[in-house]
């Protein structure tokens, strides 16, 4: 194991060896003790980190994405993307304090193989992973595994090579000991024994046993990022448990939920009529829980002269009734009205199905994307587009995409879902701003402790402060 000064102990490479890592029979129970509280410290410094670094971590560590990887997500030059996770990094050093460590137990369980030196083999291709350990392409002068049709020729060789000598033996040697066909027929009625022997397999199909201490998570991706912060900080308070995050949808996150695949559901819409009506069907009963408010943006694509728009317009929008940009503005903007929404199960197109239509559901004639991403991209490759995203997807960076402020009625005040690139607290907690929405998490009504410590710990002023940091408002006005 190549020696680990203190000063590097906590570079990029251990960091994603510290964060990754997983308690082993191998280690001695106090190495494992101060790699989880460094790994818990590290996780809790990171949630306190400057949202941009935060994020780049997030996607380096935690979605284990390669810088290369960050960039082309993000639409972002490496360099830069190097720079910002250099400097996160950095941060993460400074507040923790290393001084407080205890490098040679770290040391134990950080373990960076040396480069292995190979005759005429070039640097670029040696083993340097220390997570992943890939297998190093090798050059002539060092030795190859073995290939599959060699190993089974060399294991054919020893039998012929065993059974021939056991033959002569038996033969011209020891006439008392069995002959090969004696011993396989033993062999055979041993097995045969065996078998009987062993107790039966219950066909009753009931899943194995899961982990008492895995949380699972399923559901709205206007949750997703803030459900990643919570699942970092959590792990801190509670280190037994284990938190599993998936993204999917509000619809899909409820169906999991009551089939059983997941603990809890991230929802951008509350349970509905017909959730209750399943669950009763399953002889199940959810409940909700309030843990984050937001607000639905309206996005229009940057060319659009249009700043503003009521909630009588975006329903003539969405319903098709208005077709045209020129019938809502005065001024000469003539383009055709684009109008897209998300796929089927988004529960950010429920809200506006229930809050703009009034209940009625979109036309098929809709242009209909899979993700934000795809939406946001179609809005600004589309002068006439319009469309709708969570608060977190805006795309500040995105300079053919602007935002309209929203008013209730055509002669009342238009208001802005932003405060500069905050949400505007004050007009979404008391309803000024029209489209303001709870974001929720859904359970069954037995959910068991570790469930219930979960939510309790996400409405917990910790809790909540994490979801002010990540963007959003709390559902306590302490946490504005």
């Amino acid at each position: 194991m190549a020696e680990i000064q203190s000063k590097d102990i906590l570079n990029e490479k251990s960091l994603e060896i510290i964060l990754n890592f997983k308690p082993s029979d191998k280690h001695d129970k106090n190495v494992v003790n101060e790699i989880l509280k460094l790994k818990g410290d590290i996780k809790k410094i990171i949630t306190l980190l400057p949202q941009q670094e935060q994020e780049m971590l997030d996607l380096r560590y935690f979605q284990n994405l390669s810088n290369e990887k960050i960039a082309e997500r993000i639409n972002k030059p490496k360099d830069e993307v190097n720079k910002i996770v250099t400097r996160a990094v950095k941060n993460v050093k400074e507040k923790l304090g290393q001084e407080n460590l205890d490098f040679e137990k770290v040391q134990k369980v950080i373990e960076i193989p040396r480069v292995i030196e190979i005759p005429n083999v070039k640097p670029d291709i040696r083993e340097q992973n220390p997570v992943k350990q890939a297998a190093v392409q090798v050059q002539s002068g060092y030795k190859r595994r073995p290939s599959f049709f060699g190993f089974i020729f060399s294991l054919a060789f020893y039998a012929v090579f065993l059974g021939g000598g056991y033959f002569v033996v038996q033969k011209y040697f020891f006439h008392n000991l069995p002959t090969l066909n004696q011993l396989f027929s033993n062999s055979k009625n041993l097995v045969q024994r065996f078998e009987k022997a062993k107790p039966m397999k219950r066909k009753s199909g009931i899943a194995k046993s899961q982990d008492p201490y895995a949380i699972k998570l399923s559901g709205s991706s206007s949750l997703f990022g803030l459900a990643r912060r919570w699942e970092n900080a959590f792990n801190v308070v509670y280190p037994k448990y284990h938190v599993n995050l998936i993204s999917s949808d509000s619809d899909k996150g409820i169906s999991d939920l009551l089939s059983g695949k997941i603990d809890i559901a991230n929802s951008s819409r509350p349970i509905t009529f017909a959730d209750r009506k399943k669950a009763s069907e399953n002889g199940l009963e959810l409940s909700e829980s309030r843990v984050a408010l937001d607000a639905l943006i309206i996005i229009a694509n940057k060319k659009n002269p249009v700043n503003e728009i009521s909630l009588d317009d975006l329903e003539g929008i969405f319903n098709t009734e208005i077709k045209s940009w020129k019938q809502i503005s005065s001024n000469s903007f003539e383009k055709s009205i684009l109008p897209v929404v998300r796929e089927e199960g988004s529960g950010t197109n429920e809200f506006v199905i229930n809050r703009i239509l009034q209940g009625n559901v979109f036309s098929s004639s809709l242009i209909s994307k899979d993700s934000n991403k795809e939406l946001i991209k179609f809005v600004s490759e589309n002068e006439g587009a319009i469309s709708f995203i969570n608060s977190i997807n805006y795309p500040w960076d995105n300079k053919d995409i602007k935002y309209l402020k929203v008013k209730n009625y055509n002669d009342s005040l238009a208001v802005s879902p932003f405060e500069g690139q905050k949400l505007n607290a004050g007009a979404i907690r008391y309803g000024d701003y029209p489209l303001a929405r709870y974001l929720y998490l859904i359970t069954r009504t037995d959910a068991p402790k570790k469930i219930q410590d979960f939510v309790s710990w996400v409405l917990s002023k910790k809790g909540q402060q994490i979801v002010a940091y990540s963007g959003l408002i709390s559902v306590s006005t302490d946490e504005d």
